[in-house]
């Protein structure tokens, strides 16, 4: 505990120390409680004006043109310089929250704080991805990148129930509008402070944005398997989008807990999922994921259909809690099944596609859960919305099965191999496999020629076992053995290669071919910059 203590503590120092990079991370821990509190708000206001009735058709409004447009968004940060894409979000987010505010402050006509919070609602779909895309860019060093991306997956985290929590306080203080004032006055002040931060440049394609976002579709049409998980985070998204609805309605109706309830209901779920994120770490590393993923599915179902048997406002709060430590394995488990079972190249597509059906989903669940209520009351309603997941994973176990069998996993001896380089070292559990699952297995005999100086370089080598001889014009530079590699010049600088490689004796090596090597290491800034110093010095090497 204490050496993970201190590990996580010098990550946060690295991120923090590059001023850049520290803007971009408060400004999405000011963003994302504010993602989380403007969605109650509304919810609150739309059950204050026309009940469970208008909250249905409130969600259908707000998600749906978000859903649809979701996949075309998260490109923006492809088209612009991201960091002033972010920035763009983050004042529109701000502008528009704020007119929200004012119209509920002014009581206007509930058509018009619905437009202004539905443009909120759709800017705040372009964050994420344009946060998640911008880092790589702001980070200097792999270390840097990887505290960065670890301090980013704990806001969200921690932001689950610290957003209800404030929703809750200012509904509670003067109603929905302070929740739309107050955060839209954060979210004007984040984007200013964003103009600040400043990314290096890059060279950006002009590309067709419908064609770029179908191929995420297309990648899906190939991957049954990977539909199949798409089906389940939907479908638990739209549990989520019913148990928003239905939070409101047993805080009110059933519990008594007044303006507050539904928050702390709410935040009882973000508290459950921060603690199960925690717990999460028992599945780094892990082979099979088909279990974790079905326990997940059921610790999130079955709570939630016990709150139906509830008397009390305790009791829905525990039950509630247990709910979001499924969540968290849920979410881990279905995202990493998914980066296993779809070609890298094309894996931010899937995830825009995904993020379109899970505002759709959420929208759906919105709209079903009030007509569950008024049809058959709010205890069948929560017990339908928590079996039903739960009953479907039960049939489907075999397919889940069989999609964790197919997913492509690296042999954990190449991940250590990865690890005890300058290169790879750095990198995160999740990127580090990614790399290894890309290594080809090669065997050389004593003598043979590896690398020839004066030819294209198409490899990126790391040795296993055995060893080999680096020459330059005859002279011999080096000789390397297990744990070392070679190969890398000519493919960063774009040059034939600089020596000639020979093996002294039988090798066992690990190939990585040039474009899965360059997306590893210089698709952000902060790959070319970890790999400097061994650059310079192999250069050196060579040109002495």
């Amino acid at each position: 505990m204490l050496v993970r203590s201190g590990e996580t503590s010098r990550n946060v120092a690295a991120a923090f120390q590059n001023r850049s990079l520290r803007r971009a991370l408060i400004a999405f821990a000011a963003f994302r409680p504010t993602e989380s509190a403007q969605w109650i708000a509304i919810l609150v206001y739309a059950y204050g004006h026309g009940g469970n009735r208008e909250i249905g058709i409130v969600a259908v409004c707000m998600l749906g043109p978000t859903a649809l447009l979701a996949p075309f968004l998260a490109q923006v940060g492809d088209r612009m310089s991201r960091e002033r894409a972010l920035a763009f979000a983050y004042l529109a987010i701000g502008f528009a929250s704020a007119l929200t505010g004012a119209a509920a402050a002014m009581s206007l006509p509930s058509a018009v704080f619905y437009s202004f919070a539905a443009i909120s609602t759709i800017t705040i779909s372009m964050v994420r991805p344009t946060h998640l895309s911008t880092l790589p860019e702001l980070a200097e060093t792999p270390a840097q990148l990887t505290a960065s991306n670890a301090l980013t997956s704990t806001i969200e985290a921690i932001a689950i129930f610290v957003g209800p929590l404030f929703a809750g306080a200012m509904i509670a203080l003067s109603g929905p509008d302070a929740v739309f004032l107050a955060t839209g006055m954060l979210m004007l002040i984040v984007g200013i402070l964003t103009l600040a931060i400043h990314a290096r440049a890059r060279i950006t394609e002009t590309k067709d944005p419908v064609g770029d976002a179908l191929e995420g579709f297309r990648e899906l049409r190939r991957r049954p398997g990977a539909r199949l998980l798409l089906g389940f985070v939907a479908g638990q998204t739209m549990v989520i989008g019913a148990l928003d609805v239905l939070t409101v309605v047993l805080a009110y109706s059933v519990l008594a807990m007044g303006p507050s309830g539904p928050a702390m209901l709410s935040a009882a779920v973000g508290v459950g999922g921060l603690v199960g994120a925690a717990a999460t770490v028992t599945l780094i590393g892990r082979e099979r994921l088909a279990p974790a993923f079905f326990l997940g599915v059921v610790v999130v179902g079955v709570p939630i259909a016990l709150v139906a048997f509830v008397n009390g406002p305790g009791a829905a709060i525990i039950l509630l809690g247990v709910a979001g430590i499924g969540k968290s394995f849920f979410d881990v488990t279905s995202r990493t099944l998914l980066q296993r079972s779809v070609d890298d190249d094309v894996l931010a597509r899937v995830f825009g596609v995904q993020e379109g059906l899970a505002m759709g989903a959420l929208a759906l669940g919105s709209v079903a859960a009030p007509i569950l209520v008024a049809q058959v009351g709010v205890e069948v309603t929560f017990v339908a919305a928590g079996l039903a997941l739960p009953l479907v994973a039960g049939i489907a176990f075999e397919r889940i099965r069989a999609v964790d069998r197919g997913a492509a996993l690296a042999d954990p001896r190449d991940i250590e191999l990865l690890r005890g380089t300058p290169i790879f070292g750095p990198l995160g559990p999740a990127n580090l496999e990614r790399v290894a699952r890309n290594l080809v297995p090669i065997e050389v005999s004593d003598g043979d020629v590896v690398i020839r100086e004066g030819d294209a370089g198409d490899r990126f080598y790391v040795i296993e076992q055995g060893k080999v001889v680096v020459t330059k014009g005859g002279a011999e530079l080096a000789t390397l053995g297990p744990g070392d590699f070679f190969g890398e010049i000519a493919l960063l600088r774009d040059v034939p290669r600089t020596a000639t490689v020979t093996t002294s004796g039988p090798a066992s090596l690990r190939a990585l071919d040039r474009d899965a090597f360059l997306a590893a290491v210089t698709g952000s800034p902060a790959g070319a910059v970890a790999l400097g110093d061994v650059m310079d010095r192999r250069v050196a090497e060579h040109d002495d």
